[in-house]
């Protein structure tokens, strides 16, 4: 459930998922590499330097099944985003409500958003969903339909940017007055904590990268 890319999409590439987060993995547990280097340079009789080489071993082959397990997952989104975009049905996605999460993701705002999916051949059935949009788009929200590609097989879907219309809707539902607590009060928005909990939501889902969700979460604790 990502967003439509502008280009076509890339063929997946195991080896273009996996050698970046397996090269992250061991800088991250660099300690056992060195270790592991250490303890084959150094003569192996030499006092207290017996411990190197087996430590050195099991934190590097620790790196690098964490490293491909991250890679394969990795991999397994792309290919799930490729089928989706390769052999994707279009669909109608019609909003039923959204609201922003006061998270971000590449300066997106992340939308939680809730529709019901329509389309030829199809049931329709309702769908709830955190994903970032481009604020440009958000207008568009208000139109009460987007565009979608969808894979019958599978149920996954993603809103198709492409076939959405350039221009904004002009009107938009009107606000609802929220109601002020006595003593002027303003409740407060989404905690830290709600917002960390979305965004590790959105990595358990493959919609951020762990580049984006790791400067994400940076932000968020920065503001604490």
């Amino acid at each position: 459930m990502t967003l439509s890319p502008q280009r076509p999409p890339r063929r997946p590439s195991l080896v273009r998922s996996v050698v970046p987060v397996l090269l992250f993995s061991l800088l991250c547990g660099v300690v056992g590499p060195i270790f592991l280097i250490m303890g084959l340079s150094i003569d192996g009789s030499e006092p207290g330097t017996g411990w190197l080489l087996p430590t050195g071993i099991a934190i590097t082959a620790l790196d690098v099944l964490f490293g491909l397990f991250l890679g394969l997952g990795r991999y397994g989104g792309e290919v799930r985003r490729y089928r989706l975009r390769q052999h994707g049905r279009p669909a109608t996605g019609r909003v039923l409500s959204f609201e922003q999460t006061n998270v971000r993701i590449n300066e997106q705002p992340v939308v939680k958003l809730r529709m019901r999916i329509e389309g030829d051949d199809v049931t329709p059935y309702e769908v709830q969903a955190s994903l970032p949009i481009p604020e440009i788009r958000i207008p568009l929200l208000y139109g009460g339909a987007l565009p979608l590609l969808l894979d019958r097989e599978t149920d996954q879907w993603e809103i198709d940017w492409t076939a959405a219309p350039v221009a904004a809707p002009t009107t938009a539902p009107a606000a609802t007055p929220t109601a002020v607590p006595a003593g002027g009060a303003v409740p407060a928005g989404p905690s830290a904590a709600d917002r960390l909990a979305e965004l590790d939501s959105l990595l358990a889902r493959d919609l951020v990268s762990r580049d984006e969700y790791d400067e994400t979460r940076a932000r968020i604790l920065g503001e604490l």
